[in-house]
């Protein structure tokens, strides 16, 4: 029996953790926060600075390599003509060497033959007119095939000298080419990096106004929380934006014959942007409209009595724990009750947010869907624009908050 009861125990206490809700709450925005991003932002604005800094001196470092590269190879192309002066010099002198031979075999009345030294030679009448004849026949032979052998030599070094003088031509011109390349790269990656300086300069920019603005708030210290310790109030802000960063796309009115009771609101962070709740509220409701759109309405209460529904539309999926009935201790201004979505009809990710002064299928001017729907209307030709008129945003679509 006790160890069947132990057993019903255990059950009960594992189907308390899978049937109690989990509530994600998100960290509170500090103003050190505030003052980290802005930093973070300066320092890529810098970074990016510095890569084009970067790049820019490489490209100079390059083209003047290329410069020295192309003034060597001029100067080999002067060298390599030199040498191939030197060698038709050198050819035209062993040309003349050998004339020359001829001219001193005619003149000392040689005959002509195979064996003309050797007649020269033993044609002498004495045995010192031999040997003196001998002696010239040996210093002219040994002269000019000096001079033929060392003009040979040179023919033979300059060949080789412009051989040498090509392939390093050759390799300065393929080097030449791989600087031209890395030079389009650098280029390119000038480019790219010059598109992404006025994002981030904006970015800088923004940050910069949301941290003078808070110090304009009473805002000094890092730790202290904005909207609780610091900043509590905002111009036209009961309650705090939905997204940590988004901007507006589209604002309350009519379009196409009929009221556009909400604002849409988007963000650079695209699909499954966390959605906050504006303030301290009840979940009235969970559900898809007819379309298929996953919604919350959130049932507010202001300081002076007054009473707001807020509609979030197009949810991509709900918030960790989110159910109806979830009271205002558990949904602050914190707490995540859904992601950024297109679900139903809707033409991209984008929040549909409706903020009206009453409760929703709970006053009786707001009973049901259509009587909501009227009395939007009225309120909207009193000149009461819903979210626009109790949220702080931007007065531009497309500009960019950086905080709730």
């Amino acid at each position: 029996m006790m160890k069947s009861l132990k057993y019903k125990v255990l059950l009960i206490t594992s189907l308390m953790f899978v049937i109690l809700p989990i509530t994600v709450q998100a960290e509170e925005l500090t103003f050190g926060k505030v003052l980290d991003d802005l930093a973070k932002a300066k320092a890529e604005l810098n970074k990016n600075n510095q890569a084009i800094n970067n790049s820019e001196n490489k490209i100079d470092e390059n083209n003047a390599t290329i410069k020295s590269l192309n003034n060597q190879i001029s100067e080999m192309s002067e060298e390599v003509n030199q040498l191939q002066q030197q060698i038709v010099d050198a050819n035209d002198e062993i040309a003349l060497k050998k004339e020359q031979i001829q001219n001193v075999i005619k003149y000392l009345q040689l005959s002509q033959g195979e064996n003309l030294y050797f007649e020269y030679a033993f044609g002498a009448e004495t045995i010192t007119d031999f040997v003196y004849r001998i002696s010239v026949v040996d210093q002219i032979a040994e002269h000019n095939n000096a001079m033929i052998n060392s003009l040979q030599d040179l023919i033979s070094q300059n060949e080789k000298k412009k051989v040498e003088l090509a392939n390093r031509q050759e390799d300065y011109k393929n080097k030449m080419s791989e600087l031209d390349d890395e030079i389009k790269k650098l280029n390119n990656s000038i480019s790219k990096l010059g598109e992404s300086v006025p994002n981030l300069q904006q970015q800088v920019k923004s940050k910069q106004e949301l941290v003078d603005y808070y110090k304009s708030q009473g805002c000094s210290q890092r730790g202290q929380v904005i909207g609780r310790d610091c900043a509590v109030s905002v111009s036209n802000g009961a309650f705090s934006r939905p997204m940590k960063t988004g901007y507006v796309t589209s604002w309350v009115g009519y379009r196409w014959g009929s009221l556009h009771r909400g604002l849409d609101l988007g963000s650079s962070l695209g699909r499954n942007t966390p959605l906050y709740s504006i303030g301290y509220g009840v979940i009235t409701s969970v559900y898809r409209d007819n379309y298929g759109a996953k919604c919350v309405i959130i049932q507010y209460k202001l300081s002076n009595g007054q009473y707001y529904s807020a509609l979030y539309a197009h949810l991509s999926k709900y918030g960790p724990g989110i159910y109806e009935g979830m009271a205002s201790k558990d949904v602050t201004p914190n707490t995540i009750i859904g992601y950024m979505g297109d679900t139903g009809k809707a033409y991209g990710v984008h929040l549909h947010l409706e903020v009206w002064p009453c409760r929703l299928y709970g006053d009786s001017n707001c009973k049901n869907w259509d009587s909501y729907v009227q009395f939007v209307k009225k309120q909207y030709n009193k000149g009461f624009h819903g979210a626009e008129d109790v949220i702080s945003f931007p007065n531009k679509t497309y500009t960019t908050w950086y905080s709730k």
